[in-house]
């Protein structure tokens, strides 16, 4: 979806510029370097190709449009021009390979950071990438490493953020399970200050990981998540899962207690809740 709705009662809010979202910004990395595109076929993979030439760690690509906006899985991210974030960023962290996925964990946790204080309901996340408004998506992230034999490249790290997109303007098949802030705040958003508080609050859970490792970061995720002692149904790529989760563990990965007494580590796949056990 290309066009660009209309907001009830006025025109679409003010383009974001690099100029706009570097103002006031005072971030030491993150931020240093914004591109920013009136339409790009999608935000990560023009992040990937300038990590690839050498773009150095911090630089963020910003498309008011995507045409090929991308989600988990191979699904598509709809993203409607000038009405929402699409954001990417270029992180090299000193982190192994088989430890990038602590980076999308980090990233659910700057986005709710962003959305607490911008809407009365709290804001959720739905293992292990999806940020929740009184249960429908309001963000999704997508990371994607580039590496070698035990060393981590860059990571790129793509949030697709429904700011000021009216449920009425979203398709059938998305508007009983999306919402935007907007909707959730009964107000259109300012764009350019949540863009200027996820870069932020990104380098601040950037920097925690850092300095104190992801066990801080694991306690604000299941702080936000609240699914400590719900009931899941857990879908990876090999097998199907039920058990009731204990917590998101210092290694990023979702520990279940399964039915028959045995413990269960989720590393990727999708989990949906159930309403009480099974």
């Amino acid at each position: 979806m290309s066009s660009t709705p209309e907001l009830p009662g006025g025109p679409s809010p003010e383009g974001l510029t690099a100029d706009g979202i570097q103002e006031g910004l005072e971030t030491k990395r993150l931020g240093r370097r914004v591109h920013v595109y009136p339409e790009l076929a999608s935000t990560n993979r023009t992040a990937h190709a300038l990590a690839e030439a050498g773009e150095p760690e911090g630089t963020v690509v910003i498309a008011e449009t995507q045409t090929r906006g991308q989600g988990r899985l191979g699904r598509q991210w709809v993203s409607p021009a000038n009405l929402n974030l699409y954001i990417s960023f270029i992180l090299r962290p000193r982190l192994e390979p088989e430890e990038s996925a602590k980076i999308t964990l980090l990233a659910a946790v700057a986005v709710a950071d962003t959305l607490k204080d911008r809407v009365p309901c709290a804001p959720r996340i739905k293992w292990p990438n999806d940020v929740l408004l009184r249960g429908r998506k309001a963000a999704g992230i997508l990371s994607e490493l580039a590496c070698e034999p035990g060393r981590t490249l860059f990571v790129i790290v793509g949030i697709g953020l429904n700011l000021n997109f009216p449920r009425a303007f979203m398709s059938p098949d998305i508007r009983e399970r999306a919402t935007s802030v907007m909707e959730e705040a009964g107000a259109p958003v300012d764009r350019l200050r949540v863009t200027r508080s996820l870069v932020r609050n990104l380098e601040n859970r950037y920097i925690e990981l850092e300095e104190r490792g992801f066990a801080s970061i694991a306690r604000s995720w299941n702080a936000y998540a609240r699914m400590e002692g719900r009931w899941v149904r857990a879908r990876t790529a090999d097998e199907e899962l039920v058990g009731r989760v204990r917590k998101l563990d210092g290694n990023g990965f979702l520990v279940l207690e399964c039915g028959d007494g045995r413990t269960e580590r989720v590393v990727s796949g999708d989990v949906f809740l159930m309403e009480g056990a099974p």
